[in-house]
Parts: C-alpha cells; structure tokens; sequence
C-alpha cells in the first residue's frame, strides 16, 4: 500500500470505530486491531486520534457540497440551503458531542483550519442565497456571502453550545429557526 491509501484506510476505519463506540471509547490500539496494523504503522501515518477528527471535516463538507450540486435546479432554493446546514448537524449528530468537542478542543490549543470556511461549499450556498434572494424566498437583501458568513458564525455558535450540553440541545431547530430569522425567510418556506 501507498502512503494515502494507508492513511485514508486508517481514517476510515478509526470513523467507523467511533460511530460504533464513541470517540473516547475508541482506542488507537482498537483502531491498529481494526486495520491489522502496529502502532508503528499508525504513528507513521498520523501522529494521534486527534489528527482524525481533523480530517474529518473536509471529508463531510465535500460530501455536503456534492449533494448540493445535485439538488441545484431544484426551486426552493430556501431548502437547498438547508441541505447544507441540517447536512453538518446530522453528520453531528452520528458522531457525538464528545467527537466534535474533541475538534473543537484541538482546534483551540492551536488553529488547524477545522473551522475556516471552504471555498468549495462557501460558492454553492452563495450562489444558492442569491437565487434565493432573487426569488423572494430569502428577504434579507444584504449581500450574499456576508449572509453566508454570518450564518456559518451562528451555526458555530450552536455547534459549541451542542457540545457544552452534551448534545441536550435540539441543534437542528435551533439552528433552522435562528436561519430563518438571520435570512428573513418568506413565512411559507418557514417550517
């Protein structure tokens, strides 16, 4: 195997592990007997748990803006951008508060990017905004990617707030009530 092979499969499997215990639960020695690899050849590939979990955002948002693609002729432009946000939270939600606390952790003793916006699925949701806008759906008239950005700060903010709570927190409404204020969504797409 080649050096990326390896690693995604390592990731992979570590993912997987996590879904079925939970990121605490999940030994680097369960992740080595779940690839049939030695510690070595892990540490050779990443330097710890940690460096999964920051992988890992990449990975849902490229799969986030690839369904968004999918659904871009569609004319509820309102729902296709919510495709985006309620797709985040139900990737969340599979993993656990305590995976994305462990981002978050990481990401606070030193800026690995994990929650910079991506280029790739910050084009898409303003493109999306602005057909929205364009069609009424969406009220607010400021200008399309500081929208965007205000509502990934906000969806941010509930994301820390998840975790604080252990995940007793309904982040899904939460998060599409506060989005429908911050775009002045047109009442009949409001759920």
């Amino acid at each position: 195997m080649e050096n990326q092979p390896t690693r995604n499969f390592i990731i992979d499997t570590a993912l997987r592990l996590f879904l079925e215990k939970g990121y605490k639960n999940a030994t680097i020695v369960d992740i080595c007997k779940a690839c049939g690899i030695s510690k070595t050849t892990f540490y050779y590939h990443l330097k710890s748990k940690e460096d999964i979990v920051l992988h890992f955002y990449d990975s849902i948002v490229h799969n986030i803006s690839l369904r968004l693609l999918s659904i871009l002729s569609q004319e509820n432009h309102w729902e296709q951008l919510m495709v985006c946000f309620e797709g985040l939270v139900e990737e969340a939600y599979k993993y656990g508060p305590d995976f994305f606390s462990q981002m978050m952790t990481s990401n606070l003793k030193k800026d690995h990017g994990s929650y910079d916006l991506r280029e790739e699925l910050t084009e898409i949701a303003v493109t999306v905004i602005r057909k929205g806008q364009a069609s009424g759906q969406i009220r607010n008239r400021s200008e399309a990617r500081e929208l965007y950005v205000a509502s990934a700060y906000a969806f941010l903010g509930q994301d820390v707030t998840w975790c604080i709570k252990k995940g007793d927190f309904d982040w899904k409404s939460q998060m599409r009530r506060s989005l429908e204020c911050i775009y002045d969504v047109a009442p009949q797409y409001r759920k």
